[in-house]
């Protein structure tokens, strides 16, 4: 087997690896830019109709571009709030909702009536599909499921917030998966969000335990 002596194939930390695979010409390696990308696309898209969207990154937006299209979604918060009464939840750059109870913040992709149903929705992207499941047998599967559960509490959560700060209850949660070469769609009910509040909690309550 021959190899590139030019090309590194071991890095000493992530950010090492992101900027050699801005040197292949491959960024969309770079999940955490290729997300911010995606949501922030997404947003101008469900607010004004239209967006941009890098080349490097057009297979991932085509995907939850035609999976939106046929779906009613009226959306409350877009990256940040969008109706006059949800201002105060923006200083200056910054949006968030927060958890006076459970002590924590953040600032969800989307909070939408979606086809009638009120819901959180997460938009991860992806190099592997996600599961709700997961076999012990099959380690190499734990990354999915593993994705999946931190997205659904993060649903969860951002509910709870919503709760607290508006005194309007999320009656679902949706996390949207996009790969470059499909997308995967998974409801959060309510008795899963209950689960997954209750593990978010227990997280949360250590974190300020160890700080």
């Amino acid at each position: 087997m021959q190899s590139d002596p030019k090309r590194k194939t071991y890095y000493k930390s992530v950010g090492a690896r992101r900027k050699q695979a801005f040197k292949d010409g491959d960024a969309a390696a770079t999940g955490r830019h290729r997300g911010d990308s995606l949501h922030a696309a997404f947003a101008q898209y469900i607010t004004t109709g239209e967006c941009d969207v890098s080349p490097v990154y057009m297979e991932f937006w085509n995907h939850l571009y035609q999976f939106i299209i046929p779906f009613n979604i009226k959306p409350v918060w877009a990256e940040a709030p969008l109706l006059p009464e949800h201002q105060h939840f923006t200083n200056g750059d910054t949006s968030c909702i927060w958890s006076k109870k459970g002590k924590w913040l953040g600032k969800p992709d989307l909070i939408a009536n979606f086809e009638g149903v009120n819901a959180v929705i997460e938009i991860k992207t992806s190099n592997h599909p996600y599961t709700k499941s997961f076999d012990r047998r099959q380690f190499l599967k734990y990354g999915g499921f593993y994705s999946y559960a931190y997205a659904s509490m993060q649903t969860a959560a951002y509910s709870q917030c919503w709760k607290e700060c508006t005194g309007e209850t999320i009656d679902a949660g949706i996390v949207i998966n996009v790969m470059r070469d499909g997308l995967q769609m998974f409801v959060v009910e309510h008795p899963e969000m209950q689960l997954r509040l209750k593990n978010f909690r227990k997280l949360a309550k250590d974190y300020h335990a160890a700080h």
